[in-house]
């Protein structure tokens, strides 16, 4: 509030939930979501551009508010940082090409699956498919193309990202997911630890948009027509 401005880092590389696209600038579902904690401080928002690699560290040493990029509210991470409530409930799943006959993820031993760089892949999946070969790309559009043009035999993400490209980029028709496979998988904004009215100024206008309504729609501009399967609610 001193300073004027709210700061979050955001990204440049994950659509839909934050990246650049032309004049507009660096746009997205999370960065709508930080624009209402912004407008509820009563401050501009200021987005700054980072890697996902430079969260943490930029979050310890005060160079942004937030992070507002898609960020997995994994245990290990709030170790270092703390986490909003979810505004984001999705499994990671696997999509492959209907047509390709992969039911389960056992068939991906010999094949390549996509993984978008500064992701990690779940221990226990590759443990039951050693033989499986992983390719980085650098962002979640490169991925889904590489899947697209079969160059990879699956791309691993969260569910409502993966839907969300194949209806945008499809058809539809032509992908499926692994049915045997599923990792949960939460996401919010990342703060500094042991900031606890940040904290609940940001829970609470979160759940005030749920309540509202807003949520829904900020969600359906930037994933339909994709259903959203959850509701932002109190841990």
């Amino acid at each position: 509030m001193a300073r004027g401005r709210l700061i979050a880092g955001v990204s440049e590389t994950s659509p839909p939930f934050s990246s650049r696209q032309g004049k507009n600038g660096i746009v997205g579902y999370d960065v709508d979501l930080a624009a209402r904690v912004a407008q509820r401080l009563g401050i501009p928002l200021e987005k700054v551009a980072i890697r996902n690699a430079e969260r943490i560290p930029a979050l310890q040493q005060d160079r942004v508010d937030l992070a507002a990029s898609g960020m997995t509210r994994a245990e290990n991470r709030m170790r270092d940082i703390g986490f909003s409530v979810a505004y984001l409930v999705s499994p990671h799943k696997v999509l492959v090409h209907s047509d390709d006959g992969i039911t389960t993820v056992k068939q991906l031993g010999g094949r390549k699956l996509a993984l978008v760089k500064s992701a990690s892949v779940d221990a226990e999946l590759k443990a039951d498919v050693p033989t499986m070969e992983i390719v980085f790309f650098d962002d979640y559009a490169a991925c889904f193309g590489a899947l697209k043009d079969r160059k990879v035999d699956g791309f691993l993400a969260d569910e409502i990202l993966l839907l969300s490209f194949a209806h945008k980029v499809g058809p539809p028709q032509d992908f499926a997911l692994v049915a045997d496979y599923t990792l949960p998988r939460t996401a919010g904004f990342g703060i500094k630890k042991d900031e606890p009215r940040f904290k609940a100024l940001i829970d609470r206008t979160l759940l005030d948009l749920e309540a509202s309504g807003e949520a829904a729609k900020i969600f359906d501009a930037w994933f339909a027509p994709v259903r959203r399967p959850f509701r932002i609610q109190p841990d």
